[in-house]
């Protein structure tokens, strides 16, 4: 299985397992399936009215304008994800962990028709297999990649933590922090879990606890794992409202 190491904001590599062909092939499949009964809808709604002139073949233009942006759409508003990628659980990643930005998916969506128009796809395949990153020419140019999504990595993707009661602040300095540090720091915790045998393990929670030491200028004696799960639960204390929304 082909990995993907992410170097995040704090430089801690993070190790992700990259999307088969085979997944993206099927979501490509999916998508076109969708696409195919969103054209469908309109070619019968036009039918339906029946009219034949200039204005009516516009505004079948402009129905069908959804088709040609649907990529582009989808994966800017849905934080990578269009819903073929979302049934095959892979997800569109900058090359350094961060989401998926806007630039970087216009890049991509440029890149479509040379990657998957011409050839039926196969210079996408051809790109994706010699790379082995999982990138095709156009995530190549926007320094992206298509990551596995591991469904028990769920809340990783969201800064919040059931904080234990009575929790009292333990490093005030974590308002130094954002949310895109605490959602890395939650991705090393859970890859740690998941993977306690691997050696490697602690020297991943040594580098991100010097990273995040660092950026804060704590020194602590506290044990690697033990004090970045206080700075999550920290920063869930100093953070939480009762509006505080869980996405």
């Amino acid at each position: 299985m082909e990995t993907f190491n992410l170097q995040t904001t704090q430089n801690v590599e993070l190790r992700f397992r990259v999307a088969s062909i085979g997944d993206r092939i099927i979501a490509t499949l999916i998508d076109l399936l969708l696409m195919g009964l969103y054209a469908g809808l309109v070619a019968l709604i036009s039918e339906l009215f029946g009219t034949v002139s200039e204005s009516a073949a516009a505004r079948v233009l402009l129905l069908l304008m959804p088709l040609v942006l649907y990529h582009l759409l989808f994966e800017i508003f849905f934080n990578g994800q269009s819903p073929g990628k979302y049934i095959m659980k892979i997800r569109v990643v900058k090359a350094d962990g961060t989401p998926l930005s806007v630039g970087a998916a216009l890049i991509r969506w440029v890149f479509r028709l040379v990657d998957l128009t011409f050839f039926f796809g196969g210079i996408a395949i051809l790109v994706i297999i010699l790379n082995g990153k999982g990138q095709r020419l156009g995530d190549i140019a926007a320094s992206t990649t298509v990551l596995k999504v591991p469904s028990k990595y769920g809340l990783s993707q969201t800064v919040w933590t059931e904080v234990p009661v009575g929790h009292k602040i333990t490093f005030p300095q974590v308002e130094l922090l954002n949310d895109s540090d605490i959602r890395t720091i939650k991705e090393v915790l859970l890859i740690s879990e998941n993977n306690k045998k691997q050696h490697s393990n602690g020297a991943l929670l040594q580098k991100t606890k010097d990273a995040v030491s660092k950026k804060l200028s704590v020194t602590t004696d506290m044990p690697n794992r033990d004090f970045l799960i206080t700075l999550v639960w920290d920063y869930n204390t100093i953070h939480s409202t009762p509006e505080r929304e869980l996405v």
